[in-house]
């Protein structure tokens, strides 16, 4: 079975490799850069030669191209310079909003028969149409396909409640079904969100479960919120 790195290098000290039957689940509430990191683990796989897809349910490919673009250039020419990139590397984007979970899952398996992608990223669970199962048919799917899939998940306003607003497993939509499916649950928490004192370029990424098994670890990773992309990491994993 074929495994792969994680594309930043942090998550590496607390996550085992991903591998190509994986279904990953990657939560948050809105605004706490769910998207964002999803975006820049997918260019950082494309950008070494990894073929990967990302399915966009939200917004359009063209919308987020553009957005990843802006948001990383510093003058006209590393926009230009980011943009030819993308379209030289192996990142396919494709626009399925307002598919209901068997079409978004038939579009994946012909895409996969036509680009053999290895890598396939979906943004996010809550926006498919007709939901029902859906969790396990990105499980069925990432088997079926021989690739990980990494699934964004929206997490409840139950996170408000909890110490700190720190996500836990049960504040997921659907988490009994995420529990039951995913191999690798992560949650993210940027702490600006609720205390306009805490450090603004901290991600802290928790781990509630690797390769089917509780467990829990966590990292803070370094983000230019602005730019919406990953600083140089600096920060050593920290026990939790």
């Amino acid at each position: 079975m074929s495994e792969y790195r994680w594309p930043i290098e942090k998550l590496n000290d607390i996550l085992q490799p991903i591998r190509e039957t994986d279904l990953i689940i990657i939560g948050s509430r809105p605004s706490q850069g769910k998207t964002t990191l999803m975006l820049n683990m997918a260019h950082r796989f494309a950008r070494d030669g990894i073929k990967t897809a990302y399915i966009t349910l939200e917004r359009s490919t063209l919308e987020l191209k553009e957005r990843f673009i802006s948001r990383h250039f510093r003058d006209y020419y590393d926009a230009e310079n980011l943009r030819r990139e993308l379209n030289e590397i192996p990142l396919f984007f494709f626009d399925l909003r307002d598919w209901a979970i068997d079409e978004v899952a038939y579009e994946i398996e012909e895409e996969k028969e036509s680009l053999n992608f290895d890598v396939c990223f979906v943004d996010y669970l809550q926006l498919i149409c007709e939901r029902e199962g859906e969790v396990d048919w990105f499980k069925e799917l990432a088997l079926l396909l021989d690739i990980p899939i990494i699934l964004g998940s929206q997490m409840k306003r139950t996170v408000l409640d909890n110490p700190g607003n720190f996500p836990q497993e049960k504040d997921f939509h659907d988490g009994e079904e995420i529990t039951a499916c995913a191999d690798t649950i992560i949650m993210l928490h940027h702490e600006r969100s609720y205390d306009d004192n805490a450090p603004k370029e901290e991600l802290r990424v928790i781990v509630s479960r690797d390769r089917g098994k509780p467990v829990n670890r966590e990292t803070v990773l370094n983000f230019d919120w602005e730019k919406a992309m990953l600083m140089e990491e600096k920060q050593e994993s920290i026990p939790r």
